[in-house]
This record gives C-alpha cells, structure tokens and sequence, in this order.
C-alpha cells in the first residue's frame, strides 16, 4: 500500500454519543413526555422493565408501543410483520434496546416507517430511502460487540434461502448512542465471549483493511488493546465490572472504525457459517482471524509492526508477537472446537467457499484473495 494514501482521508459519524456507567440517567431526561416505539428482544423487554432507570418511563405507558420479539440474525418475513403492526402509527423517536440484532432491526423498522416501504428487499433497493432524514433513532446496547449503536449498517436475513442483507447509508446511523455497561453486567458467558470476539474482529478487521486511515487506526487499536484485556479477565471472572467497562469501551470503538473502513475478510467467510449452520456470530467471525492475520502480513507497511508494539507495551514487538497474541486468543476461547460442533467435516465448510466473497466485505482485505486463498485459510483454521 502506498503510505500516502494514510495522509489522505475523510471521516463522517453523526451519532451523539453518550458513553459511561449509569450514563442512562441521562437518557431518562430526552425520552419523558415523548412517543415512540420500543424494539426488543424477549429477554431485553424484561431487563428494560425492570431496569431501576428506564423502567418506570414504559411501565403502563401507552405513548410507547412495543415490538418485543427480535431474535439473533433478525429475519426479514419476521421485521416485516413487526412493521405491519404499525404501519399507521408515526412515532416520534425509535429506542432500541439489547444487542446488535435488535439495534439493526431498529435501524429497518425507523427507516421503513418513515419512508413508508414495508418491504424490505424492496428497501433494500432503494437507496434514497437510506439517504433521507429518518425517526430519530435512540440505541441502548446491551452487549459488547457489534458497536451497531454508531455505524451506518443493519444486516437482516432470509434464512430460508441462506443469504444474509445489508441496509446501509447515512440515515441508518442512530441519532444518539447511550452505552451504559451497567447493562451488561451478568450477561451469559457464551453472549460474553461471542459478542466480544466480534468486537475485537471488527477491530482487527478495521487493521487489516485497505481503507484504514491514521483515525481508524488508532481507534481499532485501542479497541483491541481494551478488548483482548477485558476479555480474558471476564472468562475468568464474569462479575469484573472494570472488564465490563473496558469492553463497552472496545465495542463501541471498533464499531467507531467499521463505520469508516467496513469490515472485511473474517465477516464475509463468517455469514455463510451463520446461515448454513446457525454458528454465532462472533465465533463464525474468530474463526479464521488468526488465518487471515497471517495472510495479510505479506502486506504490512509498518501497521501490523504498530499494532504489535501497542498491544505488547514493548517498542521491539515483531509480526511474530501479533501473530501469538491471536492464536492465544483463539486457543483459549477454544473457538475451532465450538465451530466442529456446529460443522460436522471441513469439506462441508469447502463447499461453501464459493459463498465467502462477499463484494463490499471481501474485497476491503488488505490482500486480494480468490477461492483457493478461501480453502486455505478454512483448512487452516479447522487445524
């Protein structure tokens, strides 16, 4: 790569951003007295219920109207549905509250109603629909992965005909993020562990990517160097709540750098994986990271040097480091062994590598590949 592209670049997020444990309070103030709808999932309709914060806001209140069935790696018949509940309803502002699912179904549903397009893949087509000013858009994550709180993407799904969607443009950013890690506070250990590889994939992937600029470098760099941390320390101790702040930290930054650079390599082999064999995101997306880090080292003109320096606190890092900083990572989640449990042979995963170019992800790698490239780096990460 040529080094003066690094000296030439632009950058756009509009999201407010609110950041900080208990930040929420803050949120309470905004929403009072307002309409809306809320979207949720299940689970996140409890929590929010009973949240000693929020709560009392949506109790019994009928300015807010609720759709409280978001699944993980939303569906499209199903968002539509949702929609049509509504569809005469205008609601002053959208509060997505949970994970990245049910923020990017937030993401469709407020700019469905306003552009008043209840199909989808229609939509999905029209790109002044993603253009246009839209419901203001209130996201409250409650995980630590996507970062979907403060990126121009939604990704939807048809599961019946294994193919994953994007909806992107400026009117998919959210008006304003709160990132309270409160929330996350006793998240399951799997939701933990695979939101946080996710996390720090999009990180690694906003490295390793050929619209990586000195802004999103240094971003992605502190995402990984907060994340990888705070990681570890939750896989030993799930109540560490400076973890779990430095987690929502690294989650909110990476997604931050995705924003700018797209993400690239990892999550287009990944959404095969999800589609074909319900493998969870983040894991789908760690799978080939150690792989993919080797291949792009070919490339390195002194980022992947930085990166290793930053991560190690040591200014004489090598290639070598970084490349055992993620296989220590992989090795210790046991993320190959959770992938054969959902995949029964790595030809299974072969065939599939037709499907793992995905334009706009792919072709972001800071190394062009082509199918053989695929097989290698899925035969290499099975081990």
């Amino acid at each position: 790569m040529d080094k003066d592209l690094l000296k030439k670049w632009s950058a756009f997020n509009p999201v407010i951003i609110n950041f900080g444990r208990g930040v929420r309070v803050d949120l309470k103030r905004e929403l009072i007295g307002r309409q809306g709808i809320i979207v949720t999932s299940p689970r996140g309709k409890k929590q929010l219920k009973n949240d000693p914060v929020l709560g009392k806001i949506f109790v019994n209140n009928k300015q807010w109207l609720w759709i409280d069935d978001i699944q993980s790696n939303p569906e499209i018949v199903t968002l539509e549905k949702s929609i049509l509940k509504f569809n005469n309803f205008t609601p002053e502002v959208v509060l997505a509250f949970g994970g990245g699912s049910v923020i990017d179904s937030a993401k469709v549903i407020a700019i469905s109603m306003a552009s008043k397009i209840y199909d989808i893949k229609k939509l999905l087509l029209d790109p002044d629909a993603t253009n246009k000013r839209t419901i203001p858009l209130y996201a409250i994550p409650t995980t630590s992965g996507t970062g979907s709180e403060t990126t121009p993407f939604a990704t939807v799904w048809d599961h019946k005909d294994h193919r994953k969607y994007s909806l992107a443009g400026p009117a998919v950013y959210p008006y304003s993020a709160f990132v309270d890690s409160e929330l996350t506070d006793g998240l399951p250990d799997l939701i933990t562990v695979s939101t946080g590889l996710d996390a720090i994939n999009q990180a690694a992937e906003s490295i390793w990517n050929k619209n990586m600029t000195t802004l999103t470098e240094a971003t992605a760099g502190r995402a990984l160097k907060l994340g990888l941390t705070a990681l570890h320390s939750l896989i030993k101790d799930p109540k560490d709540n400076n973890s779990r702040d430095d987690m929502a930290e690294a989650s909110l930054l990476a997604g931050m750098a995705i924003s700018q650079t797209r993400t690239s390599l990892c999550h287009s082999i990944s959404y095969p994986l999800t589609t074909h064999f319900g493998i969870p995101h983040g894991l789908a997306c760690a799978f080939t990271m150690p792989a993919v880090l080797r291949l792009n080292l070919s490339a390195d003109d002194g980022r992947f040097i930085r990166l290793a320096c930053l991560l190690n606190d040591n200014p004489k890092s090598t290639q070598y480091d970084l490349i055992k900083k993620f296989d220590a990572l992989n090795k210790e989640l046991c993320v190959s062994s959770h992938i054969k449990n959902f995949v029964g042979n790595i030809d299974q995963l072969l065939d599939l590598s037709i499907e793992m170019q995905t334009p706009g992800r792919s072709d972001n790698n800071l190394v062009s590949v082509d199918d053989s490239d695929i097989r290698n780096i899925l035969k290499s990460s099975w081990g």
